[in-house]
């Protein structure tokens, strides 16, 4: 039975017991979070549903659905599943808050996914979504648009979440045995449902031109993988980017960072050439910034993201490292190093001191 056969009869139901129209009945199920646990009548079987799902969702909605990819990649699995959409969600904006709440964070979810899925054999670069995600995306919609909601943000994506068994499972081992009441306590129900036939105009509309992208959210992708020094790297980074007052973090800045480590492998090869730390890029941090947005740019973000995954691939370590983020750096932007270090030794001597260094104390 399909969910919009069973949405009827439920909606046939309430008409018997009250006597209510149609129309009249089916607002009252859906507004009573109809019968899948809240997220209400799936639209995907009544509307002509938009190839690309994202375009419904708010940037901080859209930017994690796109972190999911990172994290189905930095677990090594080959297809991006509602655990890792949960995962993403945890990390920034109203479900992070959520969950802090409730007192869970990112890392909790993380290590509940390893749990149950292990990390793969293999990275794969370019992870798929799969079916069972699409499917959270639409009854995200339908959660949002159940609560009058058009543009479902992160706290609609936990909802949906919730019915996946997966999801629901890692949460209720970690005290949160219905996400759909965790988001009612904090996002109360306060308006009537969406109107089925905009609903229906608002999916012509994607289906015909899309939705421009948001730029990359002010999510550093720094994930459980990193260690502590490489996750120091990153940070340091996006604070250099805002000393300098510029506006996106470039390669230039996650350079800084790493040169600058305290520990770590790239620390030990730095000591082992005699380089000096670079100087800060100005004399003080400015109080406010309001060009610095701590947003990657897509270099940045490869770098981060994608290169030292297949730094640590090739070389068989587990943990990324600052040697890790060194290697990525000098493999992809050789010529940044010439702004910070004098006398520089050949890149293959540098890799190979690097490599010399991994894995060790830092990958522990």
């Amino acid at each position: 039975m399909t969910a919009n056969r069973r949405s009827k009869r439920a909606i046939r139901s309430r008409m018997a017991q009250t006597g209510e129209k149609y129309t009249q009945a089916r607002r009252a199920v859906l507004a009573a979070g109809g019968h899948r646990g809240g997220a209400g009548d799936d639209p995907g079987g009544t509307i002509a549903w938009p190839q690309d799902s994202q375009g419904w969702f708010t940037d901080q909605a859209y930017n994690a659905i796109l972190l999911a990819d990172d994290e189905a990649r930095m677990l090594s699995h080959p297809r991006v599943g509602p655990e890792h959409l949960l995962l993403a969600a945890a990390r920034y904006g109203n479900v992070e808050r959520l969950l802090a709440g409730a007192g869970i964070d990112a890392r909790a979810i993380h290590d509940g996914i390893a749990a149950i899925k292990g990390f793969g054999e293999r990275l794969e670069l370019r992870p798929r979504r799969s079916p069972a995600s699409e499917q959270v995306l639409r009854r995200a919609v339908a959660a949002a648009a159940v609560r009058g909601v058009l543009g479902p943000s992160t706290e609609h994506l936990l909802i949906a979440l919730g019915e996946q068994e997966r999801p629901a499972r890692i949460l209720t081992e970690l005290g949160v045995s219905s996400a759909q009441a965790l988001v009612d306590a904090h996002y109360p129900v306060t308006g009537p449902p969406v109107d089925h036939a905009l609903l229906g105009r608002r999916a012509a509309q994607l289906a015909a031109r899309g939705v421009e992208p948001p730029s990359p959210g002010p999510m550093p992708p720094i994930f459980e993988r990193f260690t502590a020094p490489a996750r120091a790297a990153i940070n340091a980074a996006v604070e250099y980017a805002r000393r300098a007052d510029d506006r996106w973090v470039e390669p230039a800045h996650l350079l800084f960072g790493v040169l600058n480590a305290k520990a770590g492998a790239a620390a030990a090869v730095r000591t082992r050439y005699g380089w000096h730390r670079p100087p800060a890029q100005s004399a003080g941090p400015p109080a406010y910034s309001p060009r610095a947005t701590g947003i990657f740019t897509p270099e940045a973000r490869r770098i981060v993201a994608e290169d030292v995954l297949t730094i640590a691939e090739r070389l068989d370590h587990r943990a990324l490292t600052t040697g890790h983020l060194l290697l990525a750096i000098l493999d992809r932007y050789a010529y940044l190093t010439v702004e910070f270090i004098s006398s520089l030794p050949g890149i293959r001597e540098i890799t190979a001191a690097v490599i010399d260094a991994l894995p060790g104390e830092e990958d522990t």
